[in-house]
């Protein structure tokens, strides 16, 4: 059976948490720090653009169904929260290379 590898689910959590770090960056600076820059705010803007831009291609390239190749898995950190996640076009399950035992044909 083709697995999944879950070091592409945490770098997809990985980038979703950056994306929003960089998203509250200018809330900080203006609010917190009171510096009246208008850098930062593009800088959050642009930091939080390409974060999500790389997660997204990180999640459509490597957590695609491997059978079909169209579905698309939920990302998950740990190996013991197993999910029953199946792909939408083909029915068959999504498994990642840490919970193969789980899922035995």
């Amino acid at each position: 059976m083709k697995t999944l590898k879950r070091k592409w689910a945490r770098a997809v959590t990985i980038l979703m948490v950056i994306s929003i770090a960089f998203a509250a960056l200018p809330v900080l600076m203006y609010d917190v720090l009171d510096t009246g820059s208008p850098v930062w705010g593009i800088l959050g803007v642009t930091g939080a653009t390409v974060g999500l831009i790389a997660m997204l291609v990180v999640r459509c390239v490597f957590l695609k169904c491997p059978c079909c190749g169209k579905g698309l898995a939920r990302p998950y950190w740990k190996a013991s929260e197993i999910h029953e996640q199946f792909c939408v076009k083909c029915g068959k399950p999504f498994v990642f290379d840490d919970e193969e035992d789980a899922y035995k044909e």
